[in-house]
């Protein structure tokens, strides 16, 4: 029994509900087949622009205060860099620790800039440590008022080392610091 276009087109006549629906069956599975990788991809790509949203979303509710912010940060800024001494000013530098010096009735020893590595390094940097190598000599009261002095002054100020010694009632205390300031280049 062979099937011939006559036999087939009268098929198609005698149920042409169940042919288009067969049809349609036949699309819709080729369809699915060929778009199944689609969907997956496709939900690899949502949820890249959820995040991308929640990101944005984010952003959005941050910069709600961000001018304020900014113009509070430079103002910080303006405060830091006018309490920083300036690495080229060697002179004016040394006028404060004379200024203290004479504030506080002690008496140097030996007062002497350390090594500046830090410009040198990398010349774009906004502040530096400007190290100063001192020996200081006083009664323990004006010690204390020195360093507190130094703790609380205009500049920013660390000390590295400190290092204690005689405790003569005729000499009083000697101390030798590292100290190191804030500078700007």
């Amino acid at each position: 029994m062979s099937i011939s276009a006559q036999t087939i087109s009268a098929s198609i006549k005698k149920y042409p509900v169940l042919v288009a629906c067969g049809l349609l069956s036949l699309i819709l599975a080729i369809t699915l087949y060929l778009r199944s990788g689609a969907i997956q991809q496709l939900q690899v790509e949502l949820e890249s622009v959820n995040k991308e949203v929640k990101r944005y979303s984010n952003n959005i509710s941050n910069a709600a205060q961000l001018q304020e912010q900014s113009d509070f940060l430079i103002k910080a800024n303006e405060a830091v860099k006018a309490r920083a001494l300036s690495a080229e000013s060697l002179a004016i530098n040394l006028q404060y620790f004379y200024r203290l010096e004479s504030e506080t009735g002690i008496k140097y020893l030996d007062l002497r800039p350390g090594g500046r590595l830090g410009a040198k390094a990398s010349g774009k940097q906004s502040y530096m440590p400007l190290n100063y190598i001192v020996t200081i000599q006083g009664s323990f009261d004006q010690i204390l008022t020195y360093l507190k002095h130094i703790e609380q002054g205009v500049y920013f100020a660390r000390i590295n080392t400190a290092s204690i010694s005689g405790a003569d009632a005729d000499s009083g205390i000697t101390v030798n610091l590292n100290i190191d300031l804030l500078g700007s280049p």
